[in-house]
């Protein structure tokens, strides 16, 4: 049953995410054109790319790729839960984090 909820949260992620995604997009170019007049910097080869411009853009993406990806867990979690009744599976834990988790036990031996 774990592999069958892997996937079924996999694939309520994606069904959730794709317009989180696209509404995000659009948040993060409309908070963009609304405190600077011009397009935002895609590309910083572009030519005439002003460092803060391109700074400005890359720190407004990143919060929305965040913000995204939380509403998407988070909202994909939820739809887990009332569909199946059920916890969604644990997420795997992340190579940093199992350092993190060694050092601790270490500190305590």
């Amino acid at each position: 049953m774990a592999f069958g909820s892997k996937i079924a949260i996999k694939g309520i992620s994606v069904i959730i995410g794709i317009p989180v995604g696209i509404a995000t997009k659009k948040a993060v170019e409309r908070a963009w054109l609304t405190a600077r007049p011009d397009d935002p910097p895609r590309k910083p080869s572009e030519p005439d790319v002003r460092w803060t411009d391109a700074v400005g853009w890359a720190a407004l993406s990143a919060v929305g790729i965040v913000l995204a990806e939380l509403i998407t867990q988070t909202s994909a979690k939820a739809a887990f839960r009332a569909i199946t009744g059920n916890e969604p599976p644990a997420q795997p834990v992340k190579d940093e984090n199992k350092k993190d988790e060694k050092k601790k036990a270490k500190a305590k031996a």
